[in-house]
């Protein structure tokens, strides 16, 4: 064989090698040298995902900050070709919704642990915000209030006044004050937190369980008085023109039982409730030189409403059950009554007595004499 032939032979094989080579679409990847194949020397998108072996691009393979957000395309990095966990500092700084935490524990560094608002309560104590209350808002309670004793929070306030009122709110519970009188003051109205709920107990004598004060309101308890010594006096109103709402009382013992009090006062009386025992030397309402203005009431004594000694009743829509009088109007005073119920007892008049709506327990009209 000539020289030339041989050259041509040979040619032909290496062109069949190689196009054996490149039959599948490119070279093998035994046949390149490491870093022959540049970026600039490969088409754009010619390689594709089938053409890469799984596991074939290494991190030693990738430049630091080759893999860009752009060269990635939305939803090609699922978990399924995510192995192992990813470090935080992989994903920089992030947050979670509480509903992506889903197990395990949260590091107590991490959370803002104290007893302030806006702190995550150890396990040592407890948070217990309220709305910051008042100033001029006194709160007694059992437990959890500024005073334990309604007579101790009157007797801490020195500064009431028209443009500084304040309120001392009663919260449930039996108050029982003994032989003490809580006396209220001008400017401080007291509050229960209803007749059933708020019970003020005590066996003062003559001078009440409760004394009440001008430009003042009483609502929303009871008062139950008790004793063996002297008059026993649910309510006493000396010099003085409170306001009395929504209250109950009940007296019982003593020489003589008085409910409500009143010596040269001019209280008004408006919803309350009167249980004087005692037979005849109860009363339910007592005026001496009084005026005072009773309207929806419920009275049960001995004596209804006794007037006396100069002064002036007025009684609308009320209820009155007595066993001796149900009103006794003396001589130089005067007593008018409208729209109530006389049930039981006497009307004795020497004085000025005028009645409108006047009816017994039948339900028959009532004169007055």
């Amino acid at each position: 064989m000539s020289r030339p032939l041989t050259r041509t032979v040979v040619a032909l094989a290496l062109l069949a090698a190689s196009s054996a080579a490149h039959a599948d679409g490119g070279p093998a990847a035994g046949g390149l040298a490491e870093g022959s194949v540049t970026y600039s020397a490969i088409a754009p998108n010619s390689i594709t995902n089938s053409k890469i072996v799984d596991g074939a691009v290494t991190d030693a393979k990738l430049g630091f900050g080759a893999v860009t957000t752009p060269k990635i395309a939305d939803g090609a990095v699922t978990d399924g070709k995510i192995r192992g966990p990813i470090a935080g500092w992989k994903i920089g700084p992030h947050g979670h919704d509480a509903t992506d935490i889903v197990q395990g524990t949260i590091d107590a560094a991490r959370l803002p642990v104290g007893t302030g608002p806006g702190t995550v309560a150890a396990g040592d104590h407890t948070h217990e915000f309220l709305p910051k209350k008042p100033a001029t808002l006194i709160v007694v309670a059992p437990t959890g209030g500024d005073y334990v004793s309604p007579i101790d929070a009157l007797n801490a306030i020195t500064d009431a006044s028209a443009e500084k009122p304040y309120l001392v709110k009663i919260m449930p519970g039996v108050y029982d004050l003994g032989i003490a009188t809580m006396v209220m003051k001008e400017y401080v109205d007291v509050e229960g937190s209803g007749e059933l709920a708020t019970r003020l107990r005590g066996s003062a004598a003559d001078a009440g369980v409760v004394a009440c004060a001008s430009r003042a309101e009483l609502r929303g308890l009871s008062i139950e008085a008790a004793g063996a010594e002297g008059n026993i006096v649910g309510i006493f109103n000396g010099s003085s023109a409170p306001r009395i709402r929504n209250v109950s009382v009940t007296v019982q013992g003593g020489k003589g039982t008085f409910g409500i009090y009143n010596l040269m006062a001019e209280p008004l009386l408006d919803s309350v409730t009167v249980t004087a025992h005692g037979g005849d030397a109860g009363f339910g309402i007592f005026n001496i030189h009084s005026s005072p203005v009773i309207r929806n009431a419920t009275i049960s004594a001995g004596n209804g409403v006794y007037t006396t000694s100069s002064g002036s009743a007025t009684v609308e829509g009320s209820i009155i059950t007595a066993t001796l009088f149900s009103i006794f109007n003396d001589t130089a005073t005067t007593t008018r009554v409208a729209n109530t119920r006389l049930a039981g007892g006497r009307i004795v008049n020497s004085g000025i007595m005028k009645c409108a709506g006047v009816y017994d327990a039948e339900f028959d009209p009532v004169q007055c004499r």
